[in-house]
């Protein structure tokens, strides 16, 4: 399943998340270093790219992290990052879905995780008072300064 969930087939025929596409355009905007950060595989970097190109993010920097050690990444490439690559980043802001991923923010405790309400999701107890649930993105809007 998640090999065929990953295929550009199925990765370019997702819908852009409503406000999603307008909020981190004005973002970048106001002068925002925004990147997006996925656990996909190195193999979708190509249809997630173009995804991001066709709906209007062709300003944001793609990376895929191996935070689950299931991918061979293509070492030296400019697009993946291994964890301790992803550790000595610097963020002020996240916005996350996967609670499979919150572990991930423990070495930024000035971060605000911004927790994007999912049903795979929803039940989860948030383990940070740093992290908000936020219902859409106009509420994930609102949290950055």
């Amino acid at each position: 399943m998640m090999v065929k969930g990953h295929t550009p087939e199925v990765l370019l025929s997702y819908a852009e998340t409503p406000g999603a596409v307008k909020t981190i355009n004005n973002w970048i905007d106001k002068g925002h270093d925004v990147k997006i950060i996925t656990g996909r595989p190195s193999a979708a970097f190509d249809a997630s790219r173009q995804w991001l190109n066709q709906h209007g993010l062709g300003r944001v920097p793609l990376f895929c992290l191996n935070k689950y050690g299931r991918d061979a990444f293509i070492k030296g490439s400019e697009f993946t990052l291994e964890l301790e690559d992803y550790y000595k980043m610097h963020f002020d802001y996240a916005v996350e879905d996967s609670p499979e991923a919150f572990k991930f923010f423990a070495h930024l405790p000035a971060i605000q995780v911004l927790v994007f309400d999912r049903p795979w999701n929803h039940d989860c107890e948030l383990p940070e008072e740093h992290f908000k649930r936020c219902s859409d993105w106009n509420m994930i809007e609102s949290y950055v300064k």
